[in-house]
């Protein structure tokens, strides 16, 4: 719908400058709360894109795994479990500075489609300033700890499959984040010491920015954005409110976006929330985006659904736990992640709407200098 309310356009990487600080913070530092860095939330959000993804490419005996997993996984496939229990072995004790060198995200298929050979695609998620660290050290590294673990274990990947002979496809995942509400993970907001408020985003469209437009297979970077506000905005709880009246008045499971409510014409007709927000959009931009997203997450995750996903369960699932397969004490987060890896693109669509009555159409970055 064609907006006569001041059209602009949103880009949804603003850049440095104030907009971006150093990545590393620790989210849920209050008592009782469990203690998760940024990194986990980043992993989180891009194993719950990649992992419908690959079942989708690979939907028998497959898995995905997240860097802590490796030890609760059980297939009950001896084939299967064998590789990965060698894997869990060699990686543990294989190790550098920077700790244990299991893949950030593994996807793992036994059977392939049209029996081909057995599949292993890595992903590593990280910071865009340690881009080429993270391509020679990780990466590369991996890859061929990859190939010696395999090699040794050619007699136990014969017998288990029963096969004479076999071939295994073990590379960096040509996966991206490539719709345009993958590369923004919203963050909870952030008050620091001296009572200044930010909203603060995960920003995946440095992934592009190596080999541009295209980005470099296995290789997912992001950076942190932050922007100052002054208010708690009470209009955006407002609108929050009023969504999730009508998502409980429609009894709409999570993951399914209403028809949307908020347009122009409701706007007109409430205009002092229409000022408000037109002035929250034109000081924060993308800022205010993130900040939608993040107050519609349990909304649209479903009632039900919300408090796990935005809670405990949500701190374990951005720490990996839970692949949506037989795990030890792995079933809450598993069932946490798949709660917010749909309701995230929800969450983030539904505030991209909310711009778009107010005349804000999102744009990507353009081609980097």
């Amino acid at each position: 719908m064609a907006s006569r309310l001041d059209t602009q356009q949103v880009t949804i990487c603003p850049g440095e400058g104030n907009f971006t600080r150093s990545a590393g913070r620790v989210r849920g530092t209050a008592t009782g709360e469990q203690n998760t860095m940024e990194w986990q939330w980043a992993q989180g959000a891009m194993f719950g894109y990649f992992y419908p993804d690959f079942k989708l490419r690979y939907p028998e005996a497959s898995f995905v795994l997240a860097e802590n997993e490796y030890t609760r996984l059980l297939t009950h496939m001896t084939g299967p479990d064998r590789l990965l229990n060698r894997l869990f072995r060699e990686f543990r004790r294989d190790h550098k500075a920077g700790g244990q060198l299991r893949p950030d995200i593994l996807g793992f298929c036994a059977r392939p489609p049209q029996a081909g050979p057995i599949v292993l695609e890595l992903l590593e998620v990280s910071t865009a300033d340690q881009a080429v660290a993270t391509l020679t050290d990780d990466i590369g590294y991996k890859l061929n700890k990859f190939e010696q673990i395999i090699r040794g274990l050619d007699p136990d990947i014969k017998e288990g499959f029963s096969l004479t002979s076999y071939s295994v496809q073990a590379g960096p995942s040509k996966w991206r984040p490539t719709p345009m509400y993958q590369r923004i993970v919203p963050l909870p907001p952030y008050t620091d010491e001296q009572g200044n408020k930010y909203i603060e985003w995960i920003c995946f469209q440095p992934t592009f920015n190596r080999n541009w437009p295209y980005g470099i297979d296995g290789l997912l970077l992001y950076e942190i954005h932050r922007m100052p506000y002054g208010s708690e905005l009470p209009v955006v709880r407002r609108l929050i409110d009023e969504e999730k009246r009508r998502r409980q008045a429609a009894r709409t499971p999570y993951g399914v976006t209403l028809t949307p409510w908020l347009n122009e014409e409701y706007l007109n007709r409430m205009p002092r929330d229409r000022d408000a927000l037109r002035m929250a959009a034109a000081l924060m931009g993308v800022g205010l985006l993130a900040l939608l997203a993040v107050e519609l997450l349990p909304v649209v995750a479903g009632l039900e659904l919300g408090a796990a996903a935005l809670g405990t369960g949500l701190a374990e699932a951005g720490a990996g736990a839970g692949a949506g397969v037989a795990a030890e004490a792995g079933e809450v987060g598993a069932a946490a992640l798949a709660a917010r890896a749909a309701a995230l693109p929800t969450a983030l669509e539904t505030a991209a709407r909310w711009l778009s009555a107010l005349g804000r159409h999102l744009v990507l970055s353009p081609k980097p200098a």
